[in-house]
């Protein structure tokens, strides 16, 4: 379970992801720069994990891919910008 940024940041680690490719799996507003900001905000503790991320984040690691996602960023035909 993930609980902390150390857990947070193995997890993203686990799945070989930059935090900008986390970020964007996630859907984190304001881009990709502020995506960024935010995961590593959460893996440092200087912001809170919250339970919608770590339910995402599990699933993640057990293989669950959000509809459209690619850890390079690319979009797949159909989906939304």
């Amino acid at each position: 379970m993930i609980k902390t940024g150390p857990h947070l940041k193995q997890a993203r680690e686990a799945l070989g992801w930059t935090p900008v490719q986390l970020a964007r799996a996630l859907r984190l507003a304001g881009g990709d720069k502020q995506g960024e900001k935010r995961v590593l905000e959460m893996e440092s503790g200087r912001r809170d994990i919250s339970g919608p991320v770590t339910v995402a984040v599990e699933s993640f690691l057990h293989g669950y891919l959000p509809v459209g996602f690619k850890p390079d960023g690319e979009m797949v035909a159909g989906d939304q910008p």
